[in-house]
């Protein structure tokens, strides 16, 4: 898992392998958010919830991701 800065916008990308040796990523550009519960309005942080607070504080630049990641990405922003 990756705390990109690509430019001036920062994403989360998770690289996922299938035991046949698939590879995935998936690109969270959506980092904060809010959503209404009633009439209750809750905000969201991707970056505190538990399975991604390791990468917070570890952010890397574009520049020196693997490959295959890099080009996941440039997929993402076609």
């Amino acid at each position: 898992m990756y705390h990109v800065k690509k430019g001036g916008e920062r994403v989360v990308v998770e690289h996922y392998r299938t035991p046949d040796g698939k590879s995935f990523v998936v690109v969270h550009k959506t980092l904060k958010g809010s959503y209404v519960v009633g009439e209750e309005e809750k905000e969201w942080n991707l970056l505190e919830l538990s399975d991604f607070k390791e990468v917070k504080d570890t952010e890397v630049e574009y520049e020196t991701l693997p490959p295959e990641i890099r080009k996941a990405i440039s997929e993402v922003y076609r």
